[in-house]
């Protein structure tokens, strides 16, 4: 009968260890913890010797471009990421892409938020319409409006291991100003984060897959396979200008976007001129 009784509890406390742990998963038919569970695997040591050309690149990730509109993909939006890791202060944020200087996330809301003074009624006098006081009034700034990023990152040829690659060194979401007196003051990075303080972030968060939900993969791996589409604002260049800023692109789009073609296609030229067929 002890036995029995044994076998019984044992069987009850299965089961609710089991209906336990399918609750916790209660949208899914699994648990999906394959993504959940990552690490990021540490970048290969590139030795100084070995580097026998490099140059570093600015772009822009533009997440209305039919590609890249998974980066904000509801269910885990990257603005959300990118956000919450500035603001509660788990990554450090910089001011520019020097990655020298802090921004406290203090100095990064009274940056963003948008300050009016607004005439409201005196509270002291509240029967008098006429009388009125001035106060202000900010204007909380919301992550969804974030809709581009910029990339820093170094294309570097390792002599070692005879490969062409980039690698991102920081990331920052962009602003767009206000405007002042009729002139587009234009965008500009809100902070920047560094690349390699963030991936133990980016490796745990699943990036939406439109072919199969079961092969997600993580914002960590998009980002290294290079899945997003994007364009160059900016090469390295003795007056640390983006291409924009240079008086014969300045007031002149198409040829920006056509010089931006140009850095983009030396580079495809320098990765196949490296191989001999």
């Amino acid at each position: 009968m002890k036995r029995t009784m044994l076998i019984f509890m044992t069987c009850m406390l299965i089961a609710g260890a089991s209906k336990a742990q399918i609750s916790a998963f209660e949208d899914f038919t699994y648990p999906h913890t394959a993504v959940k569970e990552r690490k990021a695997v540490p970048y290969r040591y590139i030795r100084e010797a070995n580097v026998k050309w490099s140059k570093r690149i600015h772009r822009i990730i533009d997440v209305r471009e039919k590609q890249n509109k998974v980066m904000h993909w509801p269910r885990n939006p990257f603005y959300l990421m990118i956000w919450n890791a500035a603001m509660d202060g788990d990554v450090v944020a910089y001011a520019n892409d020097s990655l020298t200087s802090i921004k406290t996330p203090e100095d990064i809301l009274k940056e963003v938020s948008i300050q009016t003074t607004v005439q409201v009624p005196n509270p002291e006098n509240p029967g008098d319409p006429y009388d009125l006081i001035s106060t202000i009034v900010f204007e909380t700034y919301e992550p969804e409006q974030i809709a581009k990023y910029r990339l820093m990152e170094d294309w570097i040829f390792d002599f070692n291991y005879s490969d062409f690659r980039a690698r991102i060194i920081a990331i920052a979401p962009l602003i767009r100003l206000p405007t002042e007196s009729g002139i587009d003051l234009g965008e500009v990075p809100i902070y920047w984060l560094k690349m390699e303080d963030l991936r133990d972030k980016l490796v745990q968060q699943e990036v939406f897959n439109s072919k199969n939900d079961a092969a997600r993969m993580s914002f960590d791996h998009w980002f290294q396979m290079r899945q997003f589409s994007s364009y160059i604002v900016k090469e390295s260049n003795m007056y640390d200008l983006d291409i924009a800023q240079f008086e014969e692109f300045r007031d002149d789009g198409v040829e920006a976007l056509l010089e931006s073609d140009r850095i983009k296609n030396d580079l495809f030229i320098l990765e196949h001129d490296l191989w001999e067929y």
